[in-house]
């Protein structure tokens, strides 16, 4: 595994205790603000039938989306094809493809004060879709292309809200999630590694300009909560 190098100090973070989730639950923001997150995989069909994707569950969305209505804010989530009921009290958004998560994305970007690019969607995309079931006899494997950047795309229009996004990586590497940030324009980026994606428990960090938290093993409630408590700071 790479090991970073040594930037500013990095905070350690292994989870929280009963009284410090206590404490967050009863924590509000001064005001009312809105939040904006994009959830889950997108399905690219090639045909009638079949598609690419990926496992993202939309799992931490959901779990920030719970942190977030707990600090009285108002929750927008656009989100592709998941198996999960997000909490009750915000607006979802359901769509596909990569290319209609941009679009509802870039109709909704006036909306809010922050938006956190929590989605998956597929990096690449059939160059074309069928309009019927592509018969195996017949057919060779389909022609891809890259997908649109959804946050590259959407950080880069004129007055775009500040925005937090994820970095999945086989292996934990400061370089890539610093890269990434500044190429995206996100004021926050959160990496994790591939075992996350379909799992309850995360390790990695959460990086900004104001340093580097590294959290080990714990709880997409945890992450979420730790995560909204920066963006709370950023808005508030």
């Amino acid at each position: 595994m790479h090991r970073p190098r040594k930037r500013a100090a990095c905070q350690r973070f292994h989870g929280a205790g009963k009284d410090e989730r206590s404490r967050r639950y009863n924590q509000k923001a001064p005001s009312v603000k809105r939040i904006l997150i994009t959830a889950g995989p997108t399905r690219e069909y090639f045909d009638t039938v079949r598609f690419i994707s990926n496992a993202s569950s939309g799992s931490q969305a959901s779990a920030l989306a719970f942190e977030f209505l707990k600090r009285n804010c108002r929750v927008r989530i656009i989100s592709g094809p998941v198996n999960l009921r997000y909490p009750r009290g915000c607006e979802v958004i359901n769509v596909v493809g990569v290319r209609e998560m941009f679009a509802r994305a870039r109709e909704n970007m006036a909306w809010p004060d922050f938006t956190v690019f929590a989605a998956a969607p597929c990096d690449l995309t059939p160059a074309a879709r069928s309009d019927k079931k592509i018969k195996k006899k017949t057919s060779s494997p389909p022609l891809l292309a890259h997908s649109v950047d959804i946050a590259l795309s959407l950080n880069m229009l004129k007055n775009a809200p500040p925005s937090a996004g994820f970095d999945l990586e086989d292996d934990l590497n400061m370089d890539e999630a610093l890269d990434k940030m500044r190429r995206k324009r996100f004021n926050i980026i959160v990496q994790n590694t591939v075992p996350a994606m379909a799992s309850p428990r995360t390790t990695g960090y959460m990086i900004s300009k104001d340093g580097a938290l590294f959290f080990n093993d714990i709880s997409k409630k945890d992450m979420a909560g730790l995560l909204c408590e920066k963006i709370c700071r950023i808005i508030n």
